[in-house]
């Protein structure tokens, strides 16, 4: 497969909420999406199945949001792997790699527009070493550390393409 197709793209009913700081379920004019506060790190979880056509250059995460009602200020993410593969991951607990920043830029000047960031990360450690095939879990957490816009950021989708 070409680089640069799309691998998987994840919906916001789709997110497998964690039982501690979970990004909130929410509708805007009937848009899914998932309220991420400004000042607490929440989460949402997406399970996925690398797949079989990916030729291990890398993934490029692109997370599509908007922000809640601010129009200036700057909104980042933090996104993360975790391999639960075959025999690699015992799922009574978490195992995900280290945190891949996706640099906070500023926020549309019109609230609810969509705005798009991507973060591109190489194949290895920081995917989890995960192998086609196999079941992996993606953490996205709002970088409150990092970002300046007040409010909700709402996501409305991420996806998933080979770099």
């Amino acid at each position: 497969m070409a680089t640069g197709n799309s691998l998987l793209i994840f919906k916001p009913f789709e997110n497998e909420p964690p039982t501690t700081n979970p990004a909130t379920p929410d509708l805007r004019n009937l848009h899914p999406c998932l309220d991420f506060d400004d000042t607490t790190g929440e989460f949402a979880i997406f399970s996925g199945v690398l797949p079989r056509h990916y030729a291990g250059g890398g993934i490029t995460v692109y997370v599509h949001y908007s922000a809640t009602s601010a129009i200036t200020g700057t909104g980042g993410w933090l996104v993360a792997f975790e391999r639960i593969g075959d025999g690699q991951q015992d799922l009574d607990a978490d195992g995900f790699a280290a945190d891949q920043t996706i640099t906070a830029a500023t926020v549309p000047g019109t609230s609810g527009l969509v705005d798009i960031l991507n973060v591109a990360i190489t194949d290895g450690a920081n995917i989890d070493s995960i192998a086609v095939g196999e079941l992996f879990r993606l953490r996205i957490t709002r970088n409150v550390a990092g970002d300046s816009a007040a409010a909700d950021l709402e996501l409305v989708a991420v996806e998933l393409r080979e770099t």
